[in-house]
């Protein structure tokens, strides 16, 4: 185990990464997200800070606000080649109690990381099914059987925020030493990827949502317009 650098920090708080605990009802360790009960007071939580209609709002924009802390880890794997630790008993989702907007940042107590000791390829399939499989796809599951949304609209504000995420890094010249490197994994994720690193799925369930460089409308709707705000995402399918 090594330390994350001050830079290294500061590259991740892009992504609400965050070195500050933060005291509000908001704020929630990662493994009591996986409590059938925890999470349902999650959600009313998360209702009444964002207005949502209902849960299944509640649902949708929590896990659009979740996929920073995915990011977090797909851009240490892509860019630096390391893996963060996910001890999901020693990460925050930390809310700003003063902030209007519910913006979660992602408070990790260990600043450290591994990096590749074998065939990278095999490392990366382990890190992806820790994320996923073992971790993101449980969350979905709890998240369809407390609220009945549909895992569809979960993984889809996933898939966008993945997809945002490559695509960004791939347009920054900063990164152009390990480019060949990030669309590779860029294409793994989003396409390449079987659908058992992701859970108990036969396909990559983020592939259904990857239409290249032409993509201009998300397949499903993530409800965002059902809260206080009452706007539309900018590819809403039904805007």
């Amino acid at each position: 185990m090594m330390n994350l650098s001050e830079d290294e920090v500061k590259q991740l708080e892009r992504f609400r990464f965050s070195k500050k605990r933060m005291i509000s009802p908001l704020s929630i360790r990662l493994d009591q997200l996986h409590d059938e009960r925890e999470l349902a007071i999650y959600l009313q939580l998360v209702q009444q800070k964002i207005g949502a209609r209902n849960q299944v709002v509640s649902a949708s924009i929590f896990m659009k606000r979740y996929s920073f802390f995915i990011a977090i880890v797909l851009y240490a794997m892509s860019v630096w080649n390391k893996r963060l630790p996910l001890p999901f008993q020693q990460i925050w989702m930390e809310t700003d109690n003063d902030s209007t907007l519910w913006i979660p940042t992602f408070h990790f107590e260990l600043l450290t990381y591994t990096t590749v000791s074998e065939n990278r390829d095999k490392w990366r399939m382990q890190t992806l099914q820790h994320l996923f499989a073992e971790h993101v796809a449980l969350l979905i599951e709890q998240l369809r059987k407390i609220t009945n949304i549909s895992p569809l609209i979960l993984w889809e504000n996933i898939a966008v925020y993945v997809i945002w995420l490559y695509e960004t890094l791939l347009k920054e010249n900063q990164f152009s030493d390990v480019r060949d490197q990030i669309y590779d994994d860029f294409l793994f994720v989003v396409q390449k990827a079987e659908g058992k690193l992701f859970g108990p799925y036969s396909e990559n369930p983020l592939y259904r949502f990857w239409k290249g460089e032409s993509r201009t409308r998300r397949t499903t709707c993530c409800l965002f317009y059902q809260t206080a705000k009452q706007d539309h995402c900018r590819t809403c399918p039904i805007r």
